[in-house]
């Protein structure tokens, strides 16, 4: 086995996967463990309740934020990805002022929306209105927070990414929460102390990306004249984005949005405790596409698709491996780690199973949706996670009311191997190779085989 292991690093894409991926891992477990420790402390001392309105507030924060950035973020990826392979860093210069002048004005347009109908949001989604109005000055900070670090992505800077993803915000919202309560013990903490933690990681990320793109332009003259895009062609690209991130989101936080309309923020308090620790089974998973994306969309447009091929599989059987061990120890284990929340949350346990569940399937399916979305295949994306979203929506509506906490996990459970699936099945189909791996089988899949371009 070391000797295959070994072996597989002489192989410098398996190699830039392995130590680059394990740089987003460490940085994933860590933010990871800050998410744990900023839940822990906020179910400790504001309760089930005061976790769900803390919730429920971040969640409508992150509804209007998704709409004003138009999908440009994910976009920035792909565009800075192509422009750094070709040395064009004044291209990506110019094409950040392009994206910086539009986010302003939608921000700004979606954060008076927010404002001035922040009672009737709130009462639809059981959010507390101070915390929904309050938000409405926190999109503009949040859509370049959100901006910078994937474009921190796409000039794969993974360490810095992953810091800003993961870690940043949990880690200094916690830090906030635990010197404020040292003072009071004030309900509304937990979201001042988030959106203090915004602003201030939203002001790091963007020095970070400034100094990162500085020092890669100083190392190597610009090929070429500059590359300017037009918004237009900038639009094409993002909206079908910003399309697939509303699939995403709803498959993230519908569940909850519709828990607190139809139960209470109590519940929506033990389901996020919940869904937050079988997102940990995923953590490989989410690690490795912090590499893949720029991996995948640089050897895409290198034409270089046998590459292309070998790193998928690459992936899915790293993915997989370090899934079982996790997913394994939270079985056997659930009991006393729900514990540590408090005895309110045990209710929980049962959810946790159906959804670690579905993020094994994810695990099993390998990075065929972040394949779909490099490759120019945005479009089959977006529609296959619309289906799914709609799926997720319908089934919520029909067993909130029946089961609770436990008809929305279940609900979250079908939704997420359907589109894990249906993504598997595109990308047979455009590609003509599987991204699911299967274990201890010696089968290699042609990836040739009606292979589209």
């Amino acid at each position: 086995m070391k000797e295959k292991f070994l072996k597989a690093l002489q192989d410098k894409d398996f190699a830039e996967l392995f130590k680059k991926g394990g740089v987003s891992f460490f940085m994933r477990v860590g933010g990871q463990i800050m998410g744990f420790l900023l839940t822990l402390i906020i179910a400790r001392y504001f309760g089930a309740s005061g976790l769900g309105d803390y919730v429920l507030s971040i969640i409508v924060l992150r509804v209007f934020v998704m709409i004003a950035k138009l999908g440009m973020d994910t976009a920035s990826i792909k565009i800075i990805a192509s422009f750094a392979t070709q040395n064009k860093w004044q291209s990506i210069k110019h094409y950040r002022k392009q994206v910086i002048s539009v986010l302003t004005v939608t921000s700004i347009i979606a954060s008076i929306i927010l404002y001035f109908f922040a009672e009737p949001i709130a009462q639809l989604v059981g959010a507390k209105p101070l915390y929904v109005r309050l938000n409405a000055f926190f999109i503009l900070p949040m859509s370049f927070f959100v901006l910078n670090y994937q474009s921190l992505r796409g000039l794969k800077k993974i360490g810095d990414y992953s810091f800003f993803y993961w870690m940043s915000r949990p880690a200094f919202s916690a830090i906030i929460i635990l010197i404020i309560i040292q003072f009071t013990l004030n309900t509304n903490v937990p979201i001042y102390a988030f959106l203090s933690s915004l602003f201030l990681v939203s002001v790091l990320a963007h020095i970070t990306f400034a100094l990162r793109l500085n020092t890669k332009q100083k190392k190597k003259e610009e090929g070429g004249i500059l590359h300017k895009m037009p918004i237009k062609s900038i639009f094409l690209l993002s909206f079908p984005l910003m399309f697939a991130e509303s699939g995403q989101f709803i498959m993230a936080w519908a569940d909850k949005l519709m828990l607190g309309g139809m139960t209470s923020s109590h519940d929506v308090g033990i389901y996020d405790v919940a869904f937050k620790l079988s997102m940990f089974v995923n953590i490989v998973l989410t690690a490795v596409s912090s590499i893949n994306a720029p991996k995948f969309a640089e050897l895409y447009a290198m034409k270089d698709f046998e590459r292309l091929e070998k790193v998928v599989h690459q992936s899915t059987k790293l993915i997989f491996w370090s899934t079982v061990p996790l997913l394994v120890f939270f079985f056997s284990f659930s009991t006393q780690v729900f514990s540590v929340f408090g005895d309110d949350f045990k209710a929980g346990i049962f959810c946790f199973t159906i959804l670690c569940s579905a993020r094994m399937v994810s695990a099993f399916t390998g990075p065929a949706a972040t394949l779909l979305q490099m490759t120019g295949r945005q479009v089959i994306f977006m529609k296959v996670l619309s289906a799914g979203a709609v799926i997720n929506i319908i089934m919520n509506y029909l067993l909130i009311p029946i089961y609770g906490i436990q008809g929305a996990a279940i609900a979250t459970m079908s939704s997420v191997i359907f589109w894990n699936l249906t993504m598997v099945y595109f990308v047979k189909k455009e590609f003509g190779f599987l991204t699911i791996y299967i274990p201890f089988s010696k089968k290699k899949i042609n990836p040739f085989n009606n292979q589209k371009v």
